[in-house]
């Protein structure tokens, strides 16, 4: 599987702001790159629970790293219901496991 970069500045027009703080960007990329990093594309992220619902239970599968604009952190992802590419804002919950919170394009 081929790797893409993340875009530089996404659209932030549909990010989840609230929650998002000096504490969690770190912490998520911290996360992304111990569960991700030397395996990306192999391990998919689920949809946080309470938004879960609107995006069809989908499954993302990250085919770049994770990068931050202020204290939110997005990938380029691949839907595993659909193929379809696209940018997805994640964040790592209270227990330490990433949840994708939001599609930013």
């Amino acid at each position: 599987m081929s790797h893409t970069e993340a875009p530089a500045t996404p659209s932030l027009d549909k990010a989840i702001m609230e929650g998002q703080n000096e504490v969690t960007r770190p912490k998520t990329l911290e996360v992304f790159e111990k569960k991700h990093g030397e395996e990306l594309g192999k391990h998919t992220i689920n949809f946080r629970g309470d938004i879960a619902e609107k995006f069809g239970y989908d499954k993302i599968l990250p085919i770049s790293h994770a990068k931050a604009t202020g204290n939110v952190v997005y990938i380029q992802g691949k839907s595993g219901k659909t193929g379809q590419e696209g940018i997805y804002q994640i964040m790592a919950n209270q227990w330490g496991l990433l949840e994708v919170l939001a599609r930013l394009d």
